[in-house]
């Protein structure tokens, strides 16, 4: 775009995904703004300090797979405030915590959690794991049709044993990782996120949120800013929107990316064709009702993470405990756990208040760590909707044919979202570098 006139952006959205594209959009000398309709930046991908304890609303486990979050964390000068993080899962079974190192194949042959028929069948179904291997990928994924016409549930009833559905699927791929059902997740994102979450970890004592809030701090963000149209004009993008709820002057761009879950574009978007606004709305995600304790002191237990089987707690998939995760991520010597419901609970427990889901929560992760209630100092309820995507068997078709559709759409909006793979904070970031190339190709061949 040399010798030209700047272009102008607007990127609706300042999750992870939204401001990564904003930021690269910056780089090439292109005038952006970011509209974000909370009160902070980051999405799923944000911190929160409340009583001296920051609090991680969403997303909260990073692989060292995320090379393009590294990079970016490199680029942006804050390395130094990141580390390895402890990846060691904690599988209570039989009233006894079996632990296992999340990238180490050989703790899964040794654990007593499943026997050695269920060891034998996870051999036998190596094969299908290698042989998608390169449909296994953050860019792939909507090429995988094998894997995408099984359910988790279905996948693990042909191939596996209901000994490691029950002990090790549902518990990890389903109700902690998507807070779903894994009878209406895909077994591509089953095998997906063992091949992506099985590895070691990185994190921030800061938290997650420390990404999120740098990018914004170096790029202009308007809070609190609720965007209700976007629609193409012959110059480019006319965009309505309300700040603090009192309607503001139309805004114009050269071109817009909208950085929403799938079901929020078709709200903004009225030109968008009908079979991609329904595509959009369908798209199915879970809703996330987490409760996190700061505790003047931690719990004896030492894994990171804790993964419950729907016999050993109904009401609870798991609970992180954030303290040993890497140094410094607690102040002083005390503890955060965060508790992760089950999909019912979180349906049936949605709109009662806080306290009161916070003591039920409470009263379940007692009995999984003794004594954690005499320590709570603070507690914070988290609700997010939508959450996570939740793609069911023949979602990635779906998902290939509105990629299709979507190559010959007027290239001055853009899409960018957790909703182009499996939902990951690093799925959405690589949805904005993707959307932000996109335009500069645009503008480019537009010049």
């Amino acid at each position: 775009m040399t010798g030209s006139a700047p272009r102008t952006v607007y990127v609706i959205g300042g999750g992870i995904a939204g401001l990564t594209a904003a930021w690269r959009l910056q780089q090439r000398g292109v005038i952006v703004r970011v509209f974000e309709r909370e009160p902070q930046v980051g999405g799923r991908m944000c911190t929160i300090t409340q009583d001296g304890f920051r609090i991680e609303t969403g997303a909260s486990i990073l692989g060292t797979n995320y090379t393009g979050m590294l990079d970016l964390i490199k680029e942006l000068g804050i390395s130094e405030q990141w580390g390895p993080a402890t990846a060691v899962c904690g599988f209570l079974h039989n009233g006894r915590l079996h632990r296992v190192r999340a990238a180490s194949k050989a703790d899964f042959l040794r654990t007593p959690i499943i026997g050695v028929r269920s060891k034998l069948a996870l051999a036998r179904v190596l094969p299908d794991l290698i042989r998608h291997r390169r449909c296994l990928d953050w860019d792939t994924m909507e090429h995988n049709a094998d894997l995408d016409r099984l359910s988790v549930t279905e996948y693990s009833r042909r191939h596996l044993t209901r000994e490691i559905h029950d002990r090790l699927c549902e518990p990890l791929f389903g109700g902690s990782v998507v807070l779903g059902d894994p009878a209406q997740l895909a077994a591509a994102d089953m095998f997906f996120y063992a091949a992506k979450l099985l590895v070691p970890h990185f994190n921030s004592p800061h938290g997650v949120g420390l990404l999120p809030q740098t990018l914004a701090d170096r790029l202009p963000v308007t809070l609190d800013a609720t965007v209700t149209d976007v629609h193409t004009t012959d110059r480019g993008i006319t965009l309505s929107w309300t700040h603090h709820g009192r309607p503001q002057p139309d805004a114009h761009a050269d071109a817009a990316i909208l950085a929403l879950p799938a079901p929020h574009v078709p709200d903004l978007l009225a030109e968008l064709p009908s079979e991609d606004a329904a595509y959009l709305r369908s798209v199915p995600y879970s809703r996330g009702l987490i409760t996190t304790f700061g505790l003047s002191h931690p719990p004896k237990e030492t894994s990171p993470t804790i993964f419950t089987t729907r016999d050993a707690h109904p009401e609870i998939a798991g609970i992180e405990l954030h303290h040993n995760k890497l140094p410094g991520r607690v102040d002083g010597d005390r503890g955060l756990i965060t508790v992760h419901p089950r999909k019912d609970f979180t349906e049936g427990w949605w709109d009662k208040e806080d306290t009161a889901i916070a003591e039920r929560l409470l009263q379940a992760a007692s009995t999984i760590l003794p004594g954690v209630r005499d320590a709570v100092l603070t507690h914070h309820v988290s609700r997010r909707d939508p959450a996570l995507v939740v793609r069911p068997p023949g979602g990635y078709a779906q998902l290939r044919a509105f990629n299709t559709r979507r190559r010959t759409a007027d290239p001055r909006i853009q899409l960018a979202g957790d909703y182009f793979g499996p939902s990951s904070t690093y799925g959405a970031l690589r949805s904005g570098e993707h959307a932000a190339t996109r335009l500069l190709d645009h503008f480019t061949t537009d010049t």
